[in-house]
């Protein structure tokens, strides 16, 4: 089963993004996306004026999969959030789809002038694969100021993904996403307690290309993207890809 993880940048790279998918479609069966977006484009651009990004690129990427089942998390009241979708090869069995929410805002009052931070919403998948039931689950973590350290929040939700994965009686699980982490944080380490993170694992210096912001600036590390599978799951190959498709660089796991 192959398998690539990818932050679409909400198709700033309109072009070079689909050009890729369609090739890379020939050769995944799952796609997990992050910063997906299904909505008019007028009420995109309302919400994001001079961004570029694509109100509709849901729907072009589902065009260009017509081999693929996409599902798309929903975030009530919400019509141009950035959301994780997942495109799945119709040839493979979709026993389960689910969603967990992984991080809930607290109310905070009117009168306060604090905005609290967007909620957060898991995609996950159980799929039969040569004789073993396989979970895949797709999240993007919360963004916090830019910064990509411990928080009392980050905290929580990595305990309540720890927590999902391991009530799951899946035979194998991949977890993967733009965690928007750094991999030496107490967070990335309550995810590692049951899972193998094959970012260290496989020495990888940086998940970011050149179109990022602060590519350049030594002290932002280029770390946002991760894959971690569970030690049942026997890795065939794991690479980060060198397309430049988007401010992420795609990751690829073939199990």
């Amino acid at each position: 089963m192959r398998l690539i993880t990818l932050n679409t940048w909400s198709g700033r790279s309109m072009y070079p993004l689909m050009k890729f998918l369609r090739q890379q479609s020939k050769k995944t069966d799952i796609f997990c996306l992050q910063e997906v977006i299904d909505c008019d484009q007028q009420i995109n651009d309302q919400r994001r004026p001079g961004l570029y990004c694509r109100g509709d690129l849901f729907q072009e990427i589902s065009l260009a999969l017509p081999n693929f089942r996409g599902y798309i998390v929903d975030y009530p009241g919400d019509p141009a959030r950035l959301c994780p979708a997942m495109f799945v090869r119709r040839s493979l069995t979709v026993k389960v789809y689910g969603e967990a929410v992984v991080h809930s805002p607290t109310p905070v009052p009117p009168s306060s002038n604090v905005v609290p931070i967007d909620s957060r919403i898991m995609q996950c998948i159980i799929v039969d694969y040569q004789g073993q039931t396989v979970l895949v689950a797709n999240y993007h973590g919360l963004w916090q100021d830019g910064h990509k350290s411990d928080t009392t929040e980050r905290l929580n939700q990595s305990y309540r993904i720890r927590d999902f994965l391991c009530v799951n009686a899946a035979n194998q699980k991949i977890l993967c996403g733009d965690f928007n982490l750094l991999p030496d944080t107490i967070s990335m380490k309550i995810l590692e307690a049951d899972l193998c993170n094959l970012i260290t694992d496989f020495g990888v210096t940086g998940t970011r290309t050149p179109l990022y912001r602060n590519f350049d600036d030594p002290s932002e590390p280029n770390f946002a993207d991760y894959i971690l599978v569970s030690r049942s799951v026997r890795v065939k190959r794991f690479a980060v890809m060198p397309d430049l498709v988007s401010d992420h660089a795609p990751l690829r796991l073939a199990i």
